[in-house]
């Protein structure tokens, strides 16, 4: 994936290894969408976190 800037405008484009067909997204939306996917992992992983075996519940604690 690289970054690249055109008329302006910044863009990703992502090459057939990342999709079937090759596509540019702003690099601004790509990184609005990046950001929300992040906050709501972290959603998930405080709703089920206290499911979670001992061990796990330790593990993330340490990436944080």
């Amino acid at each position: 994936m690289k970054s690249k800037k055109s008329g302006g405008e910044h863009y990703v484009s992502m090459g057939r290894h990342h999709w079937d067909v090759p596509l540019q997204v702003e690099l601004r939306n790509y990184k609005r969408f990046a950001r929300r996917l992040d906050r709501q992992l972290r959603k998930l992983v405080d709703r089920w976190a206290d499911t979670a075996a001992p061990a796990a519940i330790l593990a993330g604690r340490r990436s944080r």
